[in-house]
């Protein structure tokens, strides 16, 4: 064998082992750069930021719009195709340890939570101030119209009477824009919402006749709940001029109904009085018997809430005039009667007893004076004097005359008109075991009672006068 041909077989074969391990080397060397990026790459996270604020980290961005379309699907289900939300997503990109990322479970309920859901709302404005939102204007406006219903149907039963307009007093519409879609209610919650009144403090001055039960009345509350309302205030002593509070209900809206209104009205008759001289001062007589008139009135009416608020009458038409009621008055004097002439007691007139004691009523309170008989100050027989001599009916000055005339009344026989006499003193049966008269200085003319023991020992009798 030729030897340089060997040598030559030895260089090659050392040649090519040299190269195979330079490739392996080479390969070697690339795989671990391949790698080394790799890993590098690894290492590296999104910070995801969702309308600002800062969610977590994310190995990918492809998984928060994964998420996002989930999120997507339920809120379809719950609030229909008509919403929206805002979505502004900034990626950061930042090394982060392996288990930092949020896994899809937890990304989609932090991304829930972030989420503020947005629809197309009617909003019921009420003097500028929102106050009901509803998912469409026909909702909202058949809202406005469901509360004016049971003002209009209360009205419309009633054959006389046109209704022209039911509003609002308030400055009420309804305008459209986008909402929270939490804050839209549905139409069962609106109605529960304006059926339920809100309760007002209001202040109100006390009038001549006031009292805390009339009041209560007048303006449709309990006395507890006006008791309440004036914890610092004796409802039992109240006296014109005083303030009180007043809790009342306010409708969620005033609703006024403007309406035309036909009635039927009486013209009430006139009286006339005719002086006759057959009958005695104090009597009276019916010539002619009075009748009320008709008329048609046609109103117009304003309501607020139900209660009628004002009217002014269009026109009037009359049915029937009014028959004109005469009463004669008599003109003739009494003479003065005196207990010769006259001992037992005539038939009792009760018009003139009531006359009798309607006109000596007429003076309670004018203060006794001594040998008083006007209006400026009585003694209890100028009193009696004076009441009587408006009636024609003549009596002496003095309490001792004034016993004697007229004829006698038993005590369990008086009627009002009568006169009754006690010892030094006279004053006019009222009824009731009462009497009306002018009793000693310091008083004034005053109703009591003449069965008190004071009154029932001085009591001598009863006359009756004409």
């Amino acid at each position: 064998m030729n030897k340089n041909w060997l040598e030559t077989v030895d260089v090659k074969t050392w040649q090519l082992k040299d190269r195979v391990k330079a490739l392996a080397v080479s390969g070697a060397i690339t795989a671990a750069i391949a790698i080394g990026v790799l890993t590098y790459q690894n290492s590296f996270s999104y910070q995801l930021y969702f309308n600002g604020q800062e969610i977590g980290l994310v190995s990918e961005q492809l998984i928060v719009e994964e998420a996002l379309a989930d999120i997507e699907e339920d809120l379809a289900l719950k609030y229909g195709e008509d919403f929206f939300y805002e979505k502004e997503i900034v990626f950061e990109k930042v090394r982060a340890k392996d288990d930092s990322d949020m896994g899809v479970e937890k990304l989609t309920d932090a991304l829930k939570e972030k989420i503020q859901v947005f629809q197309e709302a009617a909003i019921i404005m009420v003097d500028g101030e929102e106050k009901l939102i509803l998912a469409t204007v026909d909702e909202a406006n058949g809202i406005l119209e469901e509360m004016k219903r049971p003002y209009m149907e209360k009205l419309s039963k009633s054959s006389n009477i046109e209704i022209l307009d039911v509003a609002f007093e308030q400055d009420v519409e309804v305008t459209v824009k986008n909402v929270q879609a939490d804050l839209i209610i549905d139409r069962a919650e609106a109605i529960k919402r304006v059926q339920a009144n809100t309760e007002e403090t209001q202040t109100y001055k006390v009038a001549q006749g006031d009292s805390a039960w009339t009041i209560s009345r007048s303006f449709g509350t309990g006395l507890r709940t006006l008791e309440a309302a004036n914890p610092d205030k004796n409802l039992e002593e109240l006296m014109p001029g005083d303030t009180i509070n007043l809790a009342v209900e306010k409708p969620f809206l005033d609703i006024s109904a403007t309406v035309v209104e036909v009635v039927t009205e009486k013209i009430a008759y006139d009286t006339q009085k005719k002086k006759d001289s057959s009958l005695y001062i104090g009597q009276s007589k019916i010539e002619q018997k009075g009748k009320d008139g008709e008329k048609e009135v046609t109103k117009e009416v304003l309501y607020l809430n139900g209660a009628k608020e004002s009217s002014k009458v269009l026109d009037e038409k009359i049915i029937s005039e009014p028959t004109t009621k005469i009463v004669l008055e008599g003109t003739k004097s009494r003479p003065v009667v005196s207990a010769a002439r006259k001992t037992t007691a005539s038939a009792y007139n009760a018009n003139l007893g009531s006359s009798i004691v309607s006109k000596a009523r007429q003076y309670l309170g004018t203060p006794y004076r001594s040998g008083g008989s006007t209006p400026a100050g009585f003694d209890c027989s100028g009193f009696t004097q004076y009441v009587f001599k408006q009636f024609g009916i003549g009596l002496p000055r003095t309490s001792g005359g004034q016993g004697s005339v007229g004829g006698y009344v038993s005590k369990g026989d008086l009627r009002p008109g009568d006169l009754v006499v006690f010892s030094g003193h006279v004053g006019i049966y009222v009824g009731n075991g009462n009497m009306i008269h002018s009793p000693r200085t310091g008083k004034s003319v005053e109703i009591t009672s003449i069965n008190t023991a004071y009154w029932r020992a001085k009591y001598i009798s009863g006359r009756r006068v004409y």
